[in-house]
């Protein structure tokens, strides 16, 4: 079986400036996610979303929040991409990551793939999540978009 290169799969950091530090929404993996696809092992994520066949990556980032109830006032590109091998779907994907702020919630739908959910500032974040994909994907966040006190306006999808 050839090994597929797939591109229909997006990070998105949601974050919120409610207080003086952005706050960025985490999900943790929930037990039976993990048994089902990842060998038992739980962990920390950002939200991300597969993009639909003949969908605009702007639109996919739309139902992503609209399916978390959050409502945007701002969506950049975060000019980074970084690439896994996906062991479960036995390919490479090449991962844009995106930034959303949002109004902060204080109730996020979980789905069954999540069995929890939180605020949290990049210091709190970065004791949770484990992947440098991620941890990338947040650098180049607080960089460009979120802890930046002029946003790059050219980032700026919506």
């Amino acid at each position: 079986m050839q090994m597929k290169l797939r591109t229909n799969v997006f990070d998105l950091w949601v974050f919120h400036k409610e207080k003086v530090e952005p706050e960025y929404l985490l999900f943790h993996t929930s037990q039976e996610k993990a048994d089902k696809w990842f060998k038992g092992g739980r962990f920390w994520q950002n939200p991300g979303e597969f993009i639909a066949d003949g969908e605009e990556v702007i639109d996919a980032i739309k139902r992503c929040l609209r399916d978390l109830n959050l409502t945007y006032k701002h969506i950049w590109v975060a000019e980074h991409t970084y690439i896994i091998y996906n062991s479960r779907r036995k390919n490479i994907e090449i991962i844009p990551v995106f930034a959303a702020e949002v109004e902060k919630k204080d109730e996020i739908p979980l789905s069954w793939e999540n069995s929890e959910w939180g605020w949290y500032t990049a210091d709190e974040v970065l004791k949770r999540i484990k992947f440098r994909g991620l941890k990338d994907g947040l650098h180049w966040t607080r960089e460009y978009i979120s802890e930046n006190s002029a946003p790059l306006q050219e980032l700026m999808l919506e």
